[in-house]
């Protein structure tokens, strides 16, 4: 009888805390709305000129300026739009363009609705054949919209009024887990 309670208590902490776990936020590598710098030293990009935020809808305009020594010939950047939701976009690699003989490149996309922030990363492609992408692996700059979720921070100048806590994705999650929880300790008392 003393292990058939024991094992009952023991399934209760079990469930209990595997809710905790699913309800503790994921730790993010960078804190939400924060932009993250991209590194040019030791490039031949000499200044990355982008907005400070990102807008749904609104065109993202990037110009990346190289060193006025430079052998590339070609310019592209992978973007990445992540959502509100958590849900990240598949990368996009696109092409700049240019219209000084190669020192300035520029080009532009637009944010889908309810994204949180852009990723990007930039290819140089060389005369000799050769490419690099800074950084080689990861992302080298993130923009966060003006109206952002990350986690239970929420944050921007263009967010409205409505919603507050109760509008967080992460909310109803946290309430389905919690639910779960209970009624499986229910359910378990009810078999004793």
């Amino acid at each position: 009888m003393k292990e058939k309670v024991l094992g009952i208590n023991m399934r209760k902490v079990i469930v209990l805390l595997l809710c905790l776990i699913f309800i503790i936020p994921p730790v993010s590598a960078s804190d939400g709305g924060e932009n993250k710098e991209f590194d040019i030293e030791g490039t031949q990009i000499s200044a990355i000129d982008i907005p400070s935020t990102s807008a749904d809808g609104k065109n993202f305009i990037i110009t990346l300026t190289l060193n006025e020594e430079n052998n590339v010939t070609n310019v592209a950047w992978t973007w990445q739009i992540c959502l509100n939701s958590g849900v990240c976009l598949a990368p996009t690699p696109e092409d700049l363009t240019s219209s000084d003989d190669g020192k300035t490149w520029t080009t532009s996309m637009t944010p889908v609705d309810d994204h949180s922030y852009i990723n990007f990363r930039i290819t140089l492609d060389f005369e000799d054949g050769n490419s690099t992408t800074y950084p080689e692996s990861g992302w080298g700059g993130k923009v966060w919209s003006d109206c952002w979720i990350s986690g239970d921070e929420t944050g921007g100048d263009g967010c409205n009024s409505e919603g507050g806590f109760l509008g967080l994705p992460g909310f109803t999650a946290i309430v389905a887990i919690t639910v779960l929880g209970v009624v499986a300790i229910v359910t378990m008392n009810r078999r004793q």
